[in-house]
């Protein structure tokens, strides 16, 4: 019986071409059928905009989004830094909760910033670099970044956008998959991460797990909390403010943050002010 049922279907087309009066039906049928497609397709779009990357795609797109990102800003070119920071970086990064291929930049520009990307891009500006004064202060500013993107946070945040720059291009890529489709989502990333304000949560949660990272790999709890004070000075700075001053935006008010990370409690711990001096070139 399912036999013939599937032998009638296959013919369905050609009976409803043959029998007189039917063939009106079927082309409505067809006209039907065209009318649906879009908004399958956007359906489809849809389903596939949420949902989330496979590893393979998160490193994908995370790679192509750093390449754009070090192609906006430029790197620092000091082998020497490169490995303390990724160093430093990595005692962290042992405690996330994801094990991901954790890789750590120095964008070279005097803009006080760091950033997260997916598969485990963590880059940290040279401006950044400047204003610190111990280790400890680098180790909670990478621990924040690294948080952000063990936990899939920017990720999360703009799929749930419908209108982000993001969202627009992981659709079409969706059904186009190529070296082009992949370079416009990752420039559609990169513009989310400078101008995509993360939810208050993620923010605390990044500040909290950033620090008591940190904190595990030895250094002094409070590093997140006096660089963040370093960057609330650079926050002030006009000159700041208009090249970056939508991604400073996009945080909570830095008093917040620094107010809600004093409630955390120790600052036992190794600050090394010398290593870190002697790593800058001081």
């Amino acid at each position: 019986m399912i036999k013939s049922l599937v032998v009638f279907l296959l013919f369905l087309p050609a009976v409803f071409a043959q029998l007189p009066g039917f063939g009106g039906i079927k082309d409505k049928l067809d006209d039907s059928k065209r009318k649906a497609a879009p908004v399958t397709d956007r359906a489809q779009r849809a389903v596939d905009t949420f949902t989330p990357w496979t590893p393979e795609e998160e490193q994908q797109v995370g790679r192509a989004a750093a390449e754009k990102l070090v192609a906006v800003f430029g790197m620092v070119q000091n082998a020497a830094l490169e490995k303390y920071v990724n160093l430093t970086g990595g005692a962290v990064a042992q405690f996330a909760s994801r094990d991901l291929p954790w890789r750590f930049g120095i964008l070279n520009t005097n803009i006080v910033g760091a950033f997260a990307l997916p598969g485990g891009y963590v880059f940290i500006t040279r401006g950044s670099l400047s204003g610190m004064t111990n280790e400890a202060q680098l180790a909670g500013a990478l621990g924040h970044e690294i948080e952000h993107a063990s936990a899939r946070h920017l990720e999360e945040e703009i799929r749930s956008r419908k209108t982000s720059a993001w969202a627009t291009e992981e659709a079409m890529a969706r059904t186009h998959r190529g070296p082009a489709e992949l370079k416009s989502r990752a420039n559609a990333l990169v513009k989310d991460l400078l101008s995509t304000a993360l939810s208050r949560s993620k923010e605390n949660d990044a500040d909290d797990q950033g620090s008591r990272m940190a904190a595990k790999a030895g250094y002094a709890q409070n590093g997140l909390l006096q660089f963040l004070t370093v960057a609330a000075a650079s926050n002030a700075d006009p000159k700041n403010r208009r090249f970056f001053g939508q991604l400073l935006a996009t945080h909570p008010p830095f008093e917040e943050r620094i107010a809600r990370l004093g409630k955390l409690g120790s600052t036992r711990g190794k600050t090394l002010e010398g290593r870190f001096r002697s790593a800058l070139g001081r």
